[in-house]
């Protein structure tokens, strides 16, 4: 028997443990939610890492050609001004709070924040171009247009203006090597957005796109979302998830690396990378070295920091609705499913506590009972034992399922991704090469032009040279003429004057004789 209540007094412990465990709790519209969201819904995704400068860093999953505000993703008018709309999971937050910064070390990484924002960017334009980069820590949104802040130039992305509202904007990028002579050629935008006195970088306004682009521009409505997912955008909407977040100073990541330890241990694995034609980047193969160490079943304590289980996400505080424009973006039938299930293995839990603390009193109520009675009471509690186990094993099962169905969705979308990613650079690979071809038609054009142009003034000059030759001749001609006649009268002077001398002496001669 007493054995028995031992085995029964372990299931009760263990479905208070299980009913006591703490659940995620979402932000409703106006709603706020603590900084520990930001560790909790981001892990999955990278590497938490803490940095003596900045805190804890988050270093994300991603390929070798990542770009902050350039990779995956595309720009789109809304009331807040141009508006980062991310393909990944996790752009909600990595867009949308905080800054970016790239470590010599570490690569790009995402600094938490705590206010909202369409895009944390800087923006230029000029030439034909804009171009925008990630704002970093600690700069006011007054300050990044000053000669006093400086933007290296591996943070710029350049794309023609035109291509500005194009949800394949990625395809026109600027190769890295002509960014330093584009700055060169810009200045900076300096247009933003006030609302409820928070200053938004606006970016590009409307009227200039349209009249750059000869072309309209939508303007999207940006609507709450009700939990942390995929931005998307439908009909004239982009629903994307922004609650109001506050700062919990209890919040930490499960697990974190310790930056220092991490680099004195691995000198020679630098995650980031830099590459004069594609920019700052990741290596691959030291970002996976890294995020292994972190998630390895059982981490070196030396470099990785595991802290207890954080409760919750936070207060939720319904009363603050209304503190940002926005409409209520209601889920799909995937999540109310998903919440459905959350409700039934919850109900079953409490039920089969309710079950078990039911049978469990009424043994002891009833001590004096003849032993085949407490016989059948036990056999009841191990029964009900018994159901609380398939009931857990079979929500055990349940969570497993959910969870392969997620890593398979999750490998699916990393192989969409990296095909996207290979299409983007075969197709940016085929207009460099036809950028080439057509560069080298130009200058084979203008060197025919150039020759055709000597050729007729070769043929003008030598048309002059023959028309002064026959003008020359002429007047030769001319002068030769005209002496010819003037020596002829002369010389008919001279035949006169000797006829008349002649005649003058031989009358004198007649008059002497």
């Amino acid at each position: 028997m007493k054995k028995l209540n031992h085995i029964w007094g372990t299931a009760l412990v263990a479905l208070l443990l299980i009913i006591s465990a703490p659940n995620k709790i979402f932000a409703q519209p106006g709603g706020y939610v603590s900084n520990q969201e930001f560790y909790d819904e981001l892990a999955p995704y990278g590497t938490w890492v803490y940095d003596e400068q900045y805190g804890n860093v988050w270093i994300p999953d991603v390929d070798q050609n990542f770009r902050p505000y350039a990779t995956n993703g595309y720009w789109a008018m809304t009331e807040y001004g141009n508006t980062w709309v991310s393909n990944y999971p996790w752009g909600w937050a990595a867009f949308h709070y905080g800054r970016w910064r790239f470590d010599n070390y570490y690569g790009w990484e995402w600094i938490p924040g705590s206010e909202w924002a369409p895009a944390w960017v800087s923006w230029r334009n000029g030439g034909g171009y804009y171009g925008w980069a990630p704002l970093e820590p600690r700069i006011s949104i007054n300050a990044y247009y000053s000669n006093d802040y400086y933007i290296p130039d591996n943070y710029w992305v350049f794309a023609p203006q035109q291509c500005i509202t194009y949800p394949n904007i990625y395809n026109y990028y600027v190769p890295s090597y002509r960014v330093r002579t584009i700055i060169q050629n810009t200045t900076y935008i300096n247009n933003t957005y006030v609302y409820n006195n928070r200053t938004y970088v606006a970016g590009p306004r409307r009227a200039d796109i349209e009249r750059i682009t000869n072309r309209p521009v939508r303007v999207y409505n940006v609507v709450n979302a009700t939990q942390p997912s995929r931005i998307t955008v439908n009909n004239n909407n982009i629903n994307i998830y922004r609650p109001e977040v506050r700062r919990d100073a209890n919040a930490r990541p499960a697990r974190v690396v310790d930056a220092a330890a991490y680099r004195q241990q691995n000198p020679n694995q630098r995650i980031a990378s830099v590459d004069n034609r594609r920019g700052a980047g990741y290596n691959p193969s030291n970002a996976a070295r890294l995020a292994q160490t972190v998630r390895s079943a059982a981490p070196d304590t030396r470099v990785v920091r595991v802290n207890s289980t954080v409760e919750g996400r936070g207060n939720i505080n319904p009363a603050a609705n209304g503190t940002r424009p926005g409409r209520t973006f209601t889920p799909g039938n995937a999540d109310q499913q998903q919440r459905g299930i959350d409700r039934q293995q919850a109900e079953q839990q409490r039920q089969g506590f309710d079950q078990g603390r039911q049978a469990r009193g009424h043994v002891q109520q009833q001590p004096e009972q003849q032993p085949q009675r407490q016989t059948y009471d036990g056999n009841r509690q191990v029964r009900g034992y018994q159901d609380l186990q398939r009931q857990q094993q079979e929500q055990l099962r349940q969570q497993q399922d959910q969870q392969r169905q997620q890593q398979m969705q999750q490998a699916r979308e990393q192989q969409r991704q990296q095909q996207d990613q290979q299409r983007q650079q075969q197709m940016q690979q085929a207009r460099e090469q036809q950028r080439q071809q057509q560069e080298q038609q130009r200058q084979q054009q203008d060197q025919q032009r150039q020759q055709q142009m000597q050729q007729a003034r070769e043929q003008q000059r030598q048309q002059q040279e023959q028309q002064r030759q026959q003008q020359d001749q002429r007047r030769q001609q001319q002068m030769q003429q005209a002496r010819e006649q003037q020596r002829q009268q002369q010389e008919q002077q001279r035949q006169q004057q000797d006829q008349q001398r002649q005649q003058q002496m031989q009358q004198a001669r007649e008059q002497q004789r």
